[in-house]
């Protein structure tokens, strides 16, 4: 998953794209996939900032992250309500519905693959930092007692 301004600028990309693919009658399929691709990037960014993960809170601004992803989606709002208007022009509106059908099994397939492991990774991280954090704690715990029992002079 990449965030939503990199997203949007590749959704804004793969706009231009189509554009210039539908006007030369072209197939635009892959630049219709990235713009997918790119939508499902900022929803899932916006679902993820109603939750952060620690990490976030910790080291993010939540104002400026929640600007981002506002503003990311009022232009994927836009560049949206285009390319259906582009779509229709060009395929009727059988082909607006293979595409928001296509739209529906991109953003299903990334939930599956790319952001289970995103979630799978950060869950890893954050496990690895406690087990680490809990390591150091009972170390330190057991050095302190060593040191109490050594200047007792019971070892």
């Amino acid at each position: 998953m990449i965030d939503a301004l990199t997203a949007l600028s590749v959704a804004s990309t793969a706009v231009s794209q189509i554009k210039q693919l539908l006007s030369a009658g072209r197939d635009a399929s892959s630049a219709l996939s990235k713009f997918a691709g790119a939508v499902s990037d900022i929803n899932y960014a916006a679902e993820r900032a109603k939750n952060p993960s620690i990490w976030k809170s910790l080291t993010g601004s939540a104002e400026a992250e929640a600007i981002e992803i506002f503003t990311a989606q009022k232009k994927i709002q836009q560049m949206r309500t285009d390319i259906e208007t582009m779509l229709q022009y060009s395929y009727g509106k059988n082909g607006l519905e293979e595409y928001k059908d296509t739209l529906r099994k991109v953003k299903k397939q990334r939930e599956e693959t790319v952001y289970r492991r995103e979630q799978l990774k950060e869950a890893l991280i954050l496990w690895t930092v406690g087990i680490l954090a809990s390591l150091v704690g009972i170390a330190a715990f057991a050095l302190i007692i060593y040191y109490l029992g050594v200047q007792q002079g019971k070892w």
